[in-house]
């Protein structure tokens, strides 16, 4: 059940990354939320270039420093679906990977609760219990956030902020989206069939702390993301309803203008 839950945790990742990403591309200058992201776009797009040419794929074009516009262009794989899949998954493990590393960076300067979680019973109840488990782990994150995270120091600060690069980082191009949920879907029911015949991965050492990390990752990703969209929402919220209340004044002001104009022409 462990595969599915990490499954489903990554498929809201992607989810998430892309409507904060967009949210934030569409309603703030474009220039600066592209030079802020700058570090985590090229472990983007080099995740990409890597596995472009691990799987043999012809890259067209990359662009990372480029003022107007970053991302990379790359022929039709030679194995469609597969490769794809590959190639586009390629940033999840590669901005991943930074933010296993990041913490260390810093001295961990925030102490999570990694817990592995501990296999469910392939049933409804045990899926709802492995997606409780998977709620409260992002909800204690956020705990911990607030309670171990200071402001005031630069440490914590720089960890933040690098935190939250490589989170948004994350986000997919729209058209990979398709290949990124169904590749997912198709990965952790390949891994789970192999452990039901009796090739336990779980046994290998590297495995599971692989596992084990990338859990990690997963939940700190998603705890950050889920924070980041419902501060954005609420900061629009506030600048929609202030821009609504300058336009009500700002025509009730008009009005009474054309009303004292009007009386002293008649007078």
């Amino acid at each position: 059940m462990i595969y599915f839950l990490l499954t489903i945790g990554i498929i809201f990742i992607i989810f998430l990354s892309f409507t904060v990403c967009g949210l934030w591309l569409r309603y703030i200058n474009t220039k600066v939320i592209k030079f802020f992201l700058l570090p985590g776009t090229i472990v983007h797009e080099l995740s990409h270039a890597l596995l472009c040419l691990a799987t043999g794929t012809t890259i067209k074009e990359l662009n990372l420093f480029s003022p107007n516009t970053t991302g990379i262009k790359y022929d039709r794989p030679k194995i469609p679906g597969i490769f794809d899949f590959i190639i586009t998954s390629a940033p999840v493990f590669g901005c991943a990977a930074f933010i296993f590393f990041i913490p260390k960076i810093f001295s961990n300067p925030v102490h999570f609760d990694i817990g592995y979680p501990q296999e469910f019973y392939v049933t409804f109840s045990g899926f709802l219990g492995s997606l409780s488990y998977l709620f409260n782990t992002v909800f204690n994150n956020l705990i911990v956030f607030k309670e171990q995270l200071h402001i005031g120091s630069l440490q914590h600060i720089l960890f933040l902020l690098a935190i939250i690069i490589f989170t948004v980082s994350f986000a997919p191009q729209k058209q990979d989206i398709k290949y990124l949920v169904i590749g997912f879907g198709i990965l952790s029911g390949v891994i789970f069939l192999v452990e039901k015949f009796g090739i336990r991965l779980s046994n290998y050492r590297w495995w599971k702390f692989c596992i084990k990390e990338f859990w990690a990752a997963t939940t700190l990703t998603l705890s950050v993301l889920v924070s980041l969209l419902f501060i954005t929402l609420c900061i629009m919220g506030f600048l929609k309803v202030y821009t609504l209340i300058v336009r009500r004044k700002g025509s009730s002001t008009s009005k009474g203008f054309g009303k004292s104009a009007r009386k002293g022409n008649n007078d």
